[in-house]
Formats: structure tokens, sequence, C-alpha cells
């Protein structure tokens, strides 16, 4: 039963983390343009780039790539099992 608890625990971790834009985040911390409305429109990395420039894009693609990292890393913490992982 505790391990039914875990593995929601870690999933609903892992859902709240991946729904956190780092494109959005990014943008309203360093006031650059908002990616949603301007360029390809498109939340990510290389739209980021294209607006405003190396520093930022590679700042959004180590936040998109700690999304998926940090339930991992939690999970394994937390001595979760292969399957929460």
């Amino acid at each position: 039963m505790l391990s039914f608890f875990l593995f929601l625990f870690v999933v609903i971790v892992a859902y709240l983390c991946g729904s956190l834009c780092s494109a959005v985040i990014v943008s309203r911390l360093f006031s650059l343009p908002d990616p949603r409305m301007e360029g390809s429109k498109n939340p990510g990395a290389t739209n980021v780039l294209r607006l405003s420039g190396k520093k930022y894009a590679v700042i959004v693609l180590v936040g998109d790539m700690l999304k998926g990292v940090l339930p991992v890393l939690l999970a394994r913490l937390l001595d979760a099992g292969p399957v929460t992982m």
C-alpha cells in the first residue's frame, strides 16, 4: 500500500514539474518577449534562441532538462521501484 502512495506522489510531482514552462518563466524573469506570442509561437528553447539569444535559450534548455531529471532523482532518493521511475 505504501508503494502505491509513493508511486502516486512521484507521478504527481513529475506531472507538476512537466507542466512548468521554462521558456515562459525565463522570459518573465528577464523581461523578454513572450515566446507564445512572438516568433514561431512555440514556447521552447529554439524560439527563445531566435527571439532573445543563446544565453536565454541555454537557460530554457537546462530548465527543460531538469523537468525530466528532478522527478527521477526524487524517485531514486525515495527508493522507488523501477516501475515508478
